[in-house]
């Protein structure tokens, strides 16, 4: 396995796929995007079936808001299925101190709890628990700099990884911060993803690992090998999530539950 993790890169850039290659990290997963069972505009099968057919990513996980179900049962349908790249289950926890990807996990994470307990939860369950979006001055669902600190202070349980590319609007300023914040003050493994909540979205953001398989991009993160890559939304992207919620906003009128 290659040796080579963040540290060929600059303060505030992610990997090119350049360096991925001449890093032997040709795997590329996608570990954060959403479905109909939370605000993404697409199905768990529709999900699947881009992935396999638009994209090259080796390994994608569903994450969507503090449920689970439909990251499970997107494993049974791949499973069934003879799809080209692996799966994880996960899901995106909504902890009272920003979101927290939760992977490799059978179990719902509840909502509301520190950032400290969610980690610890994921991990009882065997997981990984991975910052999603951190440093987004704006952004309320964003990790800030005051608790990652406190964590790397106490030590008394850590995140196994710090999303450092986020391809949504999350990721707009604050995906330099955590670069640079990251390299500087904590070295904790970097994944990038995509945060999809629509079809064209997915691969946008994308975690560089040797391998191809679920195990192999655990491995990576687990041993600090890992390397974020990738680019923003594009506008037509925005454009179909902000139609969807306007239609879903407009349907809920009309029944009177909005």
């Amino acid at each position: 396995m290659s040796t080579v993790g963040t540290t060929v890169l600059k303060g505030r850039r992610q990997m090119t796929e350049q360096q991925a290659y001449d890093a032997g990290k040709m795997g590329r997963a996608d570990l954060h995007m959403h479905s109909t069972y939370s605000d993404g505009v697409a199905t768990i099968k529709q999900i699947l079936e881009y992935v396999e057919q638009c994209t090259t990513l080796d390994v994608i996980a569903i994450t969507d808001h503090d449920v689970v179900e439909g990251s499970l049962r997107a494993r049974d349908l791949w499973a069934q299925g003879n799809y080209r790249f692996d799966f994880i289950v996960g899901e995106e926890v909504s902890t009272s101190e920003g979101h927290l990807l939760g992977l490799f996990i059978e179990q719902c994470i509840p909502a509301g709890l520190s950032m400290e307990r969610s980690i610890d939860l994921v991990h009882q369950q065997g997981g990984l628990a991975i910052v999603a979006h951190p440093l987004h001055p704006f952004f309320r669902y964003s990790c800030q700099r005051e608790v990652l600190d406190r964590i790397w202070t106490t030590r008394d349980v850590w995140p196994d990884a710090i999303e450092t590319w986020n391809a949504s609007f999350c990721g707009i300023y604050a995906n330099r911060q955590a670069m640079t914040v990251n390299r500087e003050c904590y070295g904790w493994p970097e994944v990038g993803n995509s945060d999809a909540h629509v079809l064209s979205a997915i691969g946008r953001g994308y975690t560089w690992f040797e391998g191809r398989s679920a195990q192999d991009v655990r491995t990576a993160i687990e041993a600090n090998l890992s390397a974020a890559g990738g680019k923003l939304w594009r506008v037509r992207d925005y454009f179909t999530w902000v139609h969807h919620r306007m239609r879903e906003g407009s349907q809920a009128s009309k029944l009177g539950v909005a």
